[in-house]
């Protein structure tokens, strides 16, 4: 008979198991961490005294960060964080400024309208969703909070895109256009056709371009400097929002983005809905 010496520990619950992680990953980590709370360029010898590294490690590490982007080396081969990092930085700062500001209108429009409001920003050539007003009776869809959609098959897509250089709207439009439905955009210039529309008249319509039977209208949200920083969205069911209803959403939808807008800095000169839609039967799908 074995004795309880014999017999093999518990097995540990899943849940209180330490998760795998990277070891490479995590020593770089402590690279930048370092180099952040020194705020001043620092010696391959230092660094791997302050991260316990040996140095061929430490500097090999130190290399892939540099090439990277997130550090520098200067004459004295000393290194600190560059701007690379500066730039990550200031997006999250950005994104979660963003949302705070606008978590209050994107329940009080939902709430107002009965419908799903979409907050969505530029990222990686596709519209990320940062966030999303919800009322009780909105209907249940797939562009939640940190989903992705291509630019072009929606209106928020084409609100972030309107506000994009000519250049960075041709390296888009260079790579193709997947066609979703049968309702989507998928030649270059009308889609470049329906982009000065919707920075004429200041919204973008998406009738049934992504998902059948899903319809959607999209205003900007602005900066400091009036450039497109978001996409602010209202979709819908098509019978909901249409050609015939578009005028009932337009003006609460902007008149809650512009509200972003100015908490950003942004103060324009007032613009009046344009409610004008010619609808699916004879736009082009914007």
């Amino acid at each position: 008979m074995k004795s309880s010496a014999d017999s093999p520990p518990p097995a540990v619950p899943a849940e209180h198991k330490a998760p795998r992680t990277v070891q490479s990953v995590a020593r770089a980590s402590q690279l930048l961490k370092a180099l952040g709370r020194l705020s001043r360029p620092t010696s391959l010898s230092d660094l791997s005294r302050r991260v316990n590294l040996s140095k061929p490690a430490t500097y090999n590490l130190l290399k892939t960060l540099e090439v990277e982007g997130l550090i520098s080396k200067d004459a004295q081969a000393r290194y600190q964080l560059s701007w690379g990092m500066y730039e990550l930085g200031t997006a999250v700062v950005r994104s979660v400024d963003l949302t705070r500001l606008a978590r209050f209108h994107l329940d009080r429009l939902a709430k107002e309208t009965g419908q799903a409001v979409l907050l969505g920003i530029l990222d990686e050539e596709s519209v990320l969703y940062l966030d999303r007003g919800q009322s009780d009776s909105a209907f249940s869809m797939t562009a939640n909070t940190g989903r992705r959609s291509p630019l072009h098959s929606n209106a928020s897509g084409k609100v972030l895109l309107a506000g994009e250089s000519p250049e960075y709207v041709a390296a888009v439009l260079g790579k193709g256009l997947k066609a979703y439905t049968s309702r989507t955009i998928t030649g270059a210039e009308e889609l470049r056709s329906v982009l000065q529309k919707v920075n004429s008249r200041g919204y973008a319509t998406c009738w049934e371009e992504r998902e059948l039977g899903l319809s959607s209208i999209s205003v900007p949200v602005r900066n400091h400097t009036g450039a497109v920083q978001a996409a602010m969205t209202i979709a819908a069911p098509s019978n909901r929002l249409n050609s015939t209803t578009l005028s009932k959403f337009l003006f609460p939808l902007q008149k809650e983005a512009a509200a972003i807008s100015e908490k950003m800095g942004w103060f324009p000169v007032q613009e009046l809905a344009n409610d004008g839609d010619d609808g699916p039967e004879t736009d082009t799908g914007l």
